[in-house]
């Protein structure tokens, strides 16, 4: 019962986050300037933008499979399928299920284990938010970045940092596991013991590229590419909706916009998106009306590509949203059977 009324908390507190931030977006916005706007789009520039973020994923997909590897039979169409599995399912699904989606699916098709999975999806992510300090760092030569988006990059570099360091002790220290687990079952119960190590050494299999100078390289290699083309996407798509964008205010809006991610919304980021979207361009579009057209137009474009994309691999593989949504809920416990 407590967990059902955590559960239903949790949705709701999410949802009046995205209206309070749709609010913010929409407020004071004269409806038929947005309508003339969109209207104006050049839909050539709409599509690119759209093969763009599709190529970005490819990146993605390719530097996941690197993290997996040795994975014997699994190829980057396997890990673009569950990268778009995952995409969907943080477009429809409370919770933002998509990391565990995609990890319970790889994991169990492909027999690696969903805690390795998990290990090299967090890997993956520490990657990403160095990413993201780079691009900020590289964008702040040629303007000042706002005393508030400095902030929120400092604690997602303290945070990156914090998870780098402890995957590097993971990676480099992996003998002294056995040593953990027996500390752990005299402090707590046994099973949940193991479930705790099972988890470690799936993060520990997840960060072993960082003994790997080449792979380690081709992963932040593989980042900066996805970067890239994630930003080059956001002015492309400034460009569809004839907006005066630099190309250092697109990477703007690309680091403004993802660190919006980690606030609670619905599914799909709705108002959240909208609303930084408008903010992140207002230093070169003081007009809301094309900044909401724009935001409007391309988390619509976003959302019609992962469902799009997700749907037609989740069909694939022969499994229901709802079905997508159980299985997931019934492998959590699976974790503990480790890589």
């Amino acid at each position: 019962m407590k967990r059902r009324f955590s559960t239903y908390w949790q949705v709701w507190i999410g949802l009046l986050i995205s209206v309070a931030f749709l609010f913010l977006a929409v407020r004071n916005i004269h409806w038929p300037d947005v309508w003339a706007a969109w209207r104006a789009a050049r839909p050539d520039l709409l599509l690119l933008g759209v093969v763009l973020l599709v190529a970005g994923w490819g990146v993605s997909a390719t530097g996941w499979r690197v993290l997996l590897s040795p994975a014997p039979g699994l190829r980057v169409r396997d890990t673009f399928a569950y990268i778009c599995i995952g995409f969907l399912a943080n477009t429809v699904l409370p919770f933002r299920l998509g990391e565990l989606a995609r990890a319970t699916l790889i994991g169990r098709k492909k027999g690696l284990g969903i805690s390795r999975a998990l290990g090299s999806i967090a890997m993956g992510r520490v990657f990403d938010l160095l990413t993201l300090i780079s691009i900020i760092l590289i964008v702040a030569l040629a303007m000042d970045i706002p005393p508030v988006i400095q902030t929120a990059l400092a604690s997602v570099a303290v945070g990156g940092i914090g998870a780098l360091l402890f995957l590097v002790f993971l990676a480099f220290h992996q003998e002294r596991l056995p040593r953990f687990t027996a500390v752990l079952t005299r402090i707590m119960p046994h099973r949940l013991a193991e479930k705790i190590m099972a988890l470690v050494q799936g993060f520990s299999a997840g960060a072993s590229v960082l003994r790997r100078p080449a792979r380690l390289l081709l992963v932040a290699a593989l980042c900066a590419l996805g970067g890239s083309l994630a930003g080059t996407t956001v002015w492309v798509w400034t460009r569809a909706f004839h907006l005066a964008v630099p190309w250092h205010g697109a990477f703007f809006v690309l680091v403004v916009v993802n660190l919006g991610s980690a606030i609670p919304s619905s599914p799909g980021y709705v108002g959240v998106y909208h609303y930084l979207a408008v903010l992140a361009l207002s230093p070169w579009i003081p007009d809301r009306n094309a900044a909401l057209a724009y935001a409007l137009g391309t988390h619509a474009l976003n959302m019609i590509a992962n469902a799009g994309l997700g749907s037609y691999f989740l069909a694939r593989e022969g499994i229901s949203l709802r079905g997508l949504k159980s299985e997931v809920a019934a492998r959590v416990p699976e974790t503990r059977d480790g890589p």
